[in-house]
């Protein structure tokens, strides 16, 4: 059955997170790729679209929505609710230790628990160590190895994918931190194209 979204009755973002919530739970959809809940993941539907900050002042979710607004979040709900499409595809960001990255279906969704590893620099395993180089095999986004790349900022990294189209992604991840003079996106089977 269609999703029927009452338009004339959403006026701000916070008549769209508490509708968008109402209908996830309505529909059954699973969470996990980033969210808990259905709260966490239609605001974060909601935050996305109006590319809005998490940390905005919250009087702002009583802000006025315009017209094309409200049609581009009835889409991403749409596809979220019947084609059952995650989130992270739908809004197309996704956050690792703290960080956006853009996601498509090329990649996988960021979820790992490395995440908080990394923001804690692997201690208590590398210590004080100083770390010079850092390798993120299968790098789908390169999620891990930016992350690392941000928490060891004297690291040079290499992110390793043998899929071109997760490459694109990658390399597009790496410019949105501007970190193109310590990490590169690589296209190697395993090791094979690795070295430096």
């Amino acid at each position: 059955m269609p999703l029927e979204i009452p338009y004339r009755e959403l006026h701000t973002p916070r008549d769209w997170v508490r509708w968008s919530a109402s209908r996830f739970q309505a529909h059954g959809l699973f969470f996990g790729h980033g969210t808990e809940n259905a709260l966490d993941e239609a605001l974060e539907l909601v935050l996305a679209t109006l590319h809005l900050s998490h940390d905005l002042p919250e009087r702002w979710l009583d802000a006025r929505v315009t017209g094309a607004e409200a049609r581009e979040l009835g889409e991403r709900l749409r596809r979220r609710i019947e084609e059952r499409v995650p989130l992270a595809y739908v809004t197309g960001r996704a956050w690792f230790a703290g960080l956006a990255f853009e996601v498509n279906e090329h990649v996988l969704v960021p979820r790992s628990p490395i995440a908080e590893l990394v923001e804690a620099r692997f201690y208590p395993w590398l210590g004080e160590q100083s770390v010079d180089r850092v390798l993120d095999l299968c790098c789908g986004s390169g999620c891990i190895g930016i992350a690392c790349a941000h928490a060891f900022p004297d690291a040079r990294v290499d992110l390793a994918d043998i899929s071109p189209e997760a490459l694109v992604v990658a390399q597009r991840n790496i410019a949105r931190y501007a970190l193109e003079d310590r990490v590169r996106a690589v296209r190697s089977d395993v090791f094979g194209g690795a070295g430096r």
